[in-house]
């Protein structure tokens, strides 16, 4: 089993990279906060694709909010292979702004 590569605390597995991670976590909060929704964080993947689905009925930016778990899970994905193949990192925060660029980038085309 490898740890994560973000985190390098935790065993990395499909649940913990996408939505446990304390790094992926950050980014499923700031979203959140930025759109004023509140939730308790489902446990797996399989949870937070129907909780979104549920939650995004009573959305008042459905196009954005469609894009927030793709643009996580984007990121993180090509976070973490920079990490692992090219053996770069992003800080914490060049993390975060680089969700948000891209969140902004996806949704400049609404």
């Amino acid at each position: 089993p490898s740890r994560c590569s973000l985190c390098l605390e935790e065993e990395e597995s499909a649940n913990h990279l996408l939505v446990h991670c304390r790094w992926v976590s950050s980014l499923w909060d700031l979203s959140l906060s930025l759109m004023g929704v509140s939730w308790v964080q489902p446990s797996n993947v399989r949870d937070v694709v129907v909780a979104w689905k549920r939650r995004m009925k009573r959305c008042w930016i459905l196009g954005v909010w469609n894009m927030v778990p793709l643009a996580i899970w984007w990121a993180t994905w090509k976070e973490r292979n920079r990490r692992i193949f090219e053996d770069k990192a992003l800080s914490f925060q060049e993390f975060k702004l680089y969700f948000l660029r891209l969140l902004f980038s996806w949704s400049s085309g609404l």
